[in-house]
């Protein structure tokens, strides 16, 4: 007799002990993997918990070792064009804007300059961006 025909379910007695042990063995291989992955998968929540602490307590120290802060006043420069800006929009707004500007022109040792401030107009329909809202809202 070969293993083909061994394994056969006409050649293979299914008497009450044999199907019993099948479903026995079954559930508990089930099972054992089961705890298996849950026993890893409370090892990692250790261990992120454990690295979040540590990354808090790095950051809190490194909060309460500077003690000075070096303020830098950023140099004033003249405007030479006034940029164009769209009716509607408010002084203060350019003048973030502006001084956003200024810092990254500063930082990156760019001469920036700001030529117009427009409002955006929007891309798509109504209908387009109801569409888009529903499609993509969460569950």
């Amino acid at each position: 007799m070969n293993l083909l025909s061994s394994l056969l379910a006409e050649d293979v007695d299914m008497n009450f002990e044999y199907v019993a042990s099948v479903v026995i063995t079954g559930l508990t291989v089930v099972f054992l993997c089961l705890i298996i992955l849950v026993i890893i998968l409370f090892l990692f929540g250790l261990v992120s918990k454990a690295q979040r602490r540590y990354n808090e307590k790095s950051a809190e120290s490194n909060r309460t070792e500077k003690t000075t802060v070096d303020i830098a006043i950023p140099k004033v420069q003249e405007v030479k064009t006034v940029p164009d800006v769209e009716d509607g929009i408010e002084e203060e707004i350019v003048a973030v804007i502006t001084a956003a500007i200024v810092q990254v022109s500063e930082k990156s040792g760019k001469r920036l300059a700001l030529k117009s401030i427009k409002t955006a107009k929007p891309q798509r329909t109504a209908w387009a961006a109801a569409g888009l809202i529903d499609n993509t809202r969460p569950f």
